[in-house]
This record gives structure tokens, C-alpha cells and sequence, in this order.
């Protein structure tokens, strides 16, 4: 259940009124790699598979979901490799401590595990404005959950003609990146034709899940932060921020972005 009912004691007015309203619902999810515990994730029910291995992805452990193997019991999902990953493993604990921490040492924006393999976005996708406006407005419309309880974020996965070829929901706007990664690459496909749509704020740490697996476009109702600028722009992503009715702001790499003059010398 990604919602449950719960009693509350609704003021309005200085009038009190006891009334039911659904809430969202967040589960621990632990990811164990090789039998040792990596990480748990706190998330909305459902696709704890996609979820891990999305995670993994966007992390930079992995670089393909053909590296793992991945099984679900109770709220556990239980990665096996295909691959040595172990160093990668290793640094990702010392970013993990860096990112709790809310700042680094290093200089720029990548992450630790980013100077092992620095992610670098190469693609040939060209969207025109109308086309991100009908996504975004989708993304709105499949958001139920957030409808309901105000307590969650979304994310999609889009072609330049708006084709959904993944979306989740979920109390963490991480967790709604990851698991959309995570649907992708487990159905096989690639992502450099792809956009990613999300309703969160873009630090580095959210535009640098899409640079690691090759996702030239960002989109995101809510604001960028300056780190997030940053990491798109060392990365090739393209940033698209807030989204309000026919406006959109582009921060990094426009020419992604088909303008009404280049329709015209098409």
C-alpha cells in the first residue's frame, strides 16, 4: 500500500474537527551486495528490485544492469556481481560520509567515485519546447499519490516525443530517480535518447544520477541548486528548471533545446 488512513485533529478557524486523511507510506528497504549489508533506503512500497539495482546505477558501482543479479525477499534485495566492483564499493562508503556530512573537500562538483570513471554526456537529442511542457503536464497527471497525501515526489523517464517508458513514485525524490533507472536498464534499453523529469530539487547528487548513466537532459519543476549547475555543465547534461505553466529556465547545454527560429530551418 503506498498510502494509509490516519486520524488527525484538523484545525481551521479555531474550530477543531477530529477527520481521517490518507498519508504516505515509507518502508526500509536494505540492499545487501555480495551478503553485506550496502544500504537501506527508505521508500514508498513497491519496486524494491528496480529500486537497488537503479541505486547501484546511479551511484557509479555498477555500469550496466547485465553486472547483477538481483532477488527480493521481504523488504531485502539481495545483489550478486557479475563483476569486480570492490573499490568502487569501498569509495562509495567515503562518499556516503561526505554527503551525510553536507560538503566536501574536493574540488568541483563529481563525486568521489566520479574520478574513478568522470561521467561525460554525449547524445544527439534535440527536444522542442512544446514536446517538454506535454511531459512535464504528464508527469502531473500520473503524480496520484502525491494528489492524495502531498508527502511524495515523482520521476519519468521520456522520449523526445513524449513516449513514458518509465515512472515511479515515492517519498524520496532519490528513490524516484533510482527506480526509473532502475525499469530502464532491467527491460535492457540505453539512455542516451532519453529525458529524465523530476518533481525534487536538482543538487549535484540528482543531475549526477542521470550523467553516470548517460541521460542527456534534465527536467525539473523545482529550482537547481548551484552545485547541480555545476555537475550538469562538467557533465554535458542539459538542466531544465522551473517549469510554471509556458515558461522554462535552461541552464546548461541549450542546445538541446530546439528553438522557434531552428523549427523554422528544419
Amino acid at each position: 500500500m503506498a498510502t494509509a488512513r490516519r486520524k488527525l485533529l484538523k484545525l481551521s478557524n479555531s474550530e477543531a474537527k477530529q477527520i481521517e486523511d490518507e498519508v504516505a507510506v515509507d518502508t526500509p528497504v536494505e540492499v545487501y551486495v555480495e551478503n553485506n549489508h550496502f544500504i537501506t533506503l527508505w521508500a514508498s512500497p513497491g519496486m524494491e528490485r528496480e529500486l537497488a539495482v537503479g541505486h547501484l546505477l546511479a551511484e557509479g558501482i555498477i555500469d550496466s544492469s547485465n553486472e547483477v543479479e538481483a532477488m527480493v525477499q521481504d523488504s531485502k534485495v539481495l545483489i550478486k556481481l557479475k563483476t569486480d566492483r570492490q573499490l568502487r564499493l569501498e569509495t562509495s562508503k567515503v562518499y556516503r560520509i561526505i554527503k551525510t556530512a553536507c560538503g566536501s573537500e574536493t574540488p568541483g562538483s563529481l563525486s568521489l567515485l566520479d574520478r574513478l570513471r568522470k561521467p561525460r554526456v554525449a547524445s544527439q537529442l534535440r527536444v522542442k519546447p512544446e514536446a517538454v511542457l506535454k511531459i512535464v503536464s504528464e508527469l502531473n497527471n500520473r503524480s496520484r499519490v502525491f494528489k492524495a497525501t502531498g508527502g511524495t515526489h515523482s520521476a519519468m523517464l521520456c522520449t523526445s516525443e513524449g513516449e513514458v517508458l518509465a515512472y515511479a513514485e515515492d517519498v524520496g525524490r532519490h528513490n524516484a530517480i533510482d527506480k526509473v533507472i532502475g525499469q530502464h536498464a532491467l527491460e535492457h534499453r540505453t539512455f542516451s535518447d532519453c529525458i529524465l523529469i523530476s518533481s525534487g530539487r536538482q543538487p549535484n547528487d540528482m543531475v549526477l544520477k542521470a550523467a553516470r548513466v548517460s541521460i542527456p537532459m534534465v527536467v525539473s519543476q523545482a529550482a537547481p541548486l548551484e552545485s547541480g549547475i555545476k555537475a550538469a555543465e562538467e557533465t554535458g547534461v542539459t538542466l531544465i528548471c522551473f517549469m510554471r505553466g509556458k515558461r522554462m529556465n535552461i541552464f546548461t547545454n541549450p542546445k538541446r533545446v530546439l528553438l522557434d527560429r531552428e523549427h523554422d530551418n528544419s
